[in-house]
């Protein structure tokens, strides 16, 4: 038997079955019905990644999430955005400014979505991780931290506590280079240590397990190894 192969397919079927609930319930992503899929689908990515949690991994409030570099795989952007409206949520009741760093495209219907829910988008700000990515080009880790730092500095003095940024592996790329792109997440971790900002990668396993136009093997084998936390059943485990 091919387990592999067999956890694709029970992905898949997985995702639309996920995506048919999200049209049965009105597109309310927080129903019991839609989270519960969307945990289903969190618990199959992570097993095929062969990073299945154990019982002594730790669990993370999404409340307290300053200083760490998350991981979350999505599989459709029904999958996406049911995490990321309450990822987002959390972070504006923390008076934290959330940096979208992501195809624009998906972004604007990100905005949609949160309008739908009656989530101010104020807190919102598109910022491309591109500045995050040259900064440690040019200057590796001590370059890096400075340049979140003076971010930090910035958006504490507009009365924010803090920065809660989520970036998209494909667009990163797209704008960068790959290797840059790697590069930069290996410096993450000890760039945001000890600081007031978290950043999720939400690398798109859709794009990986299909057609690899962005996402390989090389990129996910890495991104184990590269984060500090994932994001599953809408906490951080590390």
């Amino acid at each position: 038997m091919n387990i592999g192969f067999d956890l694709e397919k029970e992905i898949e079927l997985t995702r639309k079955k996920l995506n048919s609930i999200i049209v049965e319930k009105n597109e309310n992503l927080l129903d019991q019905e839609v989270i519960k899929l969307s945990e289903e689908l969190d618990e199959l990515i992570v097993k095929f990644q062969y990073i299945k949690s154990i019982q002594d991994t730790c669990l993370m409030s999404l409340k307290n999430i300053k200083g760490t570099h998350s991981t979350f795989y999505y599989y459709g952007k029904g999958h996406l955005f049911a995490n990321m409206v309450q990822y987002i949520k959390v972070g504006i009741d923390n008076n934290e400014v959330i940096y979208v760093s992501m195809q624009p495209e998906l972004y604007e219907d990100l905005r949609k979505t949160l309008k739908n829910f009656g989530i101010n988008d104020e807190h919102l700000k598109f910022e491309s991780v591109k500045q995050l990515i040259y900064a440690s080009k040019i200057a590796g880790v001590r370059g890096l931290k400075e340049k979140i730092e003076l971010l930090i500095e910035e958006e504490i003095k507009q009365g924010y506590s803090g920065i809660r940024w989520i970036g998209q592996p494909t667009y990163a790329i797209g704008q960068t280079s790959k290797n840059d792109f790697l590069d930069w997440e290996i410096n993450l971790n000890k760039g945001l240590q000890n600081t007031r900002a978290s950043l999720i990668c939400i690398y798109d396993y859709y794009d990986y397990i299909n057609y690899r136009k962005v996402i390989d093997e090389e990129i996910i084998e890495k991104s184990v190894n590269t984060h500090t936390h994932i994001l599953e059943k809408f906490s951080l485990r590390g």
